[in-house]
């Protein structure tokens, strides 16, 4: 069963946006070809400090390689033309998943298992030692980020074969995502009220990751559940997060879940810029939401015109430069964090004396990018929902 058909076409976006991604889209190929890791078989090489194949760290091995699986093919990129086939990708990513424990990325496992007609998607929950039927209280323990990640990833696998069960976990999802929505500050939390400790503490301080993942998961949810509330939510983080960006574009990132305001506007980092902000906003246009096109337009401008004066976007290397940060102690960004949980709120823009930039790109980067720039492109969608 499939609702894809009221997806909204009518509005292409403007120049400027499909101009930027004509730009952004040659050097994410190039980018990707040198984080793809023969060896590893993931997407696991990233610039760090201006030097080239530096290993990612933490989990980013496993969350880079799936979303740049589903970036690729998104943009109807051949395996064989970065020397890395996608099945040998997807299995070691999911080998590395189990191996660190990172179960906040089952979500982003399925989604590009799903747009890659991999495995069924059972198997991939028995593979972590959970049933289908687990995933309700599974998503409890997860921060809105990957719960976010667990409905989109649901999703697409109702595109690729309904039945009722996994119709229902996925309702079952989306409605824990909607309950994490705070209906006065048109925000959502960090994490819900039985989540892990840690996730707690900072639970009314979210990132704009947890935010703009919510707005394009609820947006999907409303093509593919045909649900009303989802798009609602989805709409209202959305103008929220607007009301909010700054006089250059920027989506700051750290927000008051209680108040609706900017807790700490530093770091920017372009990947929201050009590509998570951009594709959320296009998803929620397709699901019949508002056509916020003038936002992404800005999004895109703090690429080139930014508190520093430069363009990120670096041909040479190439890089689409991680981050424009404040630039201070650890010592100090410690104790500022610490004020941050304690509930104190520093302005959200900074002057340029006080900041720096951050010569860093990870391999998801390059993989979001070039699913955005296909959503801007029209490019034909294969088992993709949008």
């Amino acid at each position: 069963m499939s609702n894809v058909s009221t997806l909204n076409t009518d509005s292409p976006p403007p120049t400027t946006v499909t101009a930027t991604y004509a730009r952004l889209l040659p050097l994410c190929f190039s980018g990707l070809k040198t984080a793809a890791n023969r060896k590893t078989g993931l997407f696991d090489l990233q610039i760090r400090g201006g030097k080239a194949a530096q290993p990612t760290l933490a989990t980013e091995n496993v969350t880079s390689t799936f979303i740049c699986l589903i970036g690729l093919d998104r943009a109807g990129i051949a395996a064989e033309d970065l020397g890395l086939p996608f099945e040998r990708a997807l299995s070691a990513a999911f080998d590395c998943l189990l191996r660190q424990q990172a179960h906040g990325a089952i979500g982003l496992a399925i989604w590009a298992n799903a747009v890659l007609d991999g495995v069924a998607v059972h198997e991939l929950f028995q593979r972590v030692d959970l049933s289908l039927d687990d995933g309700a209280e599974f998503a409890e323990r997860l921060t809105t980020m990957e719960v976010a990640w667990l409905a989109s990833g649901l999703l697409h696998e109702m595109e690729r074969g309904y039945n009722h069960r996994l119709a229902s976990v996925t309702r079952s999802i989306v409605s824990t995502l909607c309950s994490r929505f705070e209906e006065s500050a048109r925000l959502v939390s960090h994490s819900g009220a039985t989540g892990p400790l840690h996730d707690r503490l900072r639970r009314r301080l979210p990132n704009f990751a947890d935010q703009i993942y919510t707005v394009q998961a609820l947006a999907l949810a409303a093509i593919v559940l045909q649900d009303e509330r989802a798009l609602l939510i989805s709409e209202r983080i959305a103008g929220r997060l607007i009301a909010l960006q700054g006089t250059l574009g920027q989506w700051w990132w750290h927000y008051d879940a209680s108040g609706g305001q900017v807790a700490e506007g530093y770091p920017v980092y372009s990947v929201h810029q050009h590509a998570m902000a951009p594709m959320a906003l296009m998803t929620l246009r397709a699901a019949g939401g508002s056509d916020h096109a003038a936002a992404i337009a800005r999004s895109h401008s703090w690429l080139e015109r930014n508190e520093l004066g430069l363009d990120l976007i670096d041909r040479q290397t190439p890089a689409i430069w991680r981050d424009i940060e404040r630039s201070e102690p650890p010592v100090v960004s410690l104790g500022s964090k610490m004020l941050e949980l304690a509930g104190h709120r520093r302005e959200s823009e900074a002057p340029a004396a006080a900041l720096r930039l951050n010569r860093e790109i990870r391999p998801y980067e390059w993989g979001w990018c070039l699913y955005a720039g296909s959503l801007a492109g029209g490019k034909d969608r294969g088992r993709h929902i949008v």
